[in-house]
C-alpha cells in the first residue's frame, strides 16, 4: 500500500506541531519539563555537600546556593531545548506547508540525531519507562522522516 503525498505532508505537519508544542512546553514550564526528563533534583546538586530532602539540620549558605544555581542551570537548559524544538518545528512545519516533502524529511531526520540524545537522557535519568517511551516516539518520527525523504 503507497501512501499518499498529502498523507505525507499531514505526517510531517503533525511531527511539526509536536515539536512546536514540546518547545511551547519547556519555555512556557521549564521546571515541569525538566522533571519530565528527572533533571529537577530533589537531591542536591551533584558535588554538593547540602542534602535538604534528608537532612533535619539547617543546610549551609553555601550549600543553598549550590541548590538555587544547579536548579538555574536546570532550567536555563530546558528554555534552550525549548527553543532548539521551537525553532526545528517552525522549519518542519513551513517545509510541510509549501509541499518540500524531502526537504521536511531530511530535516525531520537530522533532529533525530537531537532525539538520540533526549532518549539516551530519559533511559538515564527516569529508566526503562520512561526511555521506552521517549524512544518510541523519537522511531515513529524517525519512520516519517524516512518516509518523507523516500516521497
Amino acid at each position: 500500500m503507497d501512501v499518499s503525498p498529502s498523507t505525507w505532508r499531514l505526517l510531517g505537519l503533525g511531527v511539526g506541531a509536536s515539536y512546536i508544542g514540546l518547545g511551547a512546553f519547556a519555555l512556557t514550564t521549564p521546571a515541569l519539563a525538566a522533571q519530565t526528563f528527572g533533571l529537577y533534583p530533589t537531591t542536591p546538586a551533584p558535588g554538593s555537600n547540602a542534602n535538604p530532602t534528608r537532612s533535619t539540620t539547617k543546610p549551609a549558605a553555601h550549600a543553598n546556593a549550590d541548590i538555587a544555581n544547579h536548579a538555574q542551570a536546570v532550567e536555563t537548559s530546558m528554555v534552550l531545548l525549548g527553543a532548539r524544538d521551537l525553532a526545528i518545528g517552525l522549519a518542519v512545519g513551513k517545509l510541510a506547508y509549501d509541499f518540500k516533502l524531502r526537504e521536511t524529511g531530511t530535516v525531520v531526520l537530522s533532529g533525530a540525531v537531537l532525539c538520540a540524545v533526549d532518549v539516551y537522557q530519559a533511559f538515564r535519568q527516569r529508566g526503562t519507562g520512561w526511555g521506552s517511551f521517549f524512544a518510541v516516539a523519537a522511531g515513529a518520527w524517525l519512520g516519517i522522516g524516512a518516509g518523507l525523504v523516500q516521497s
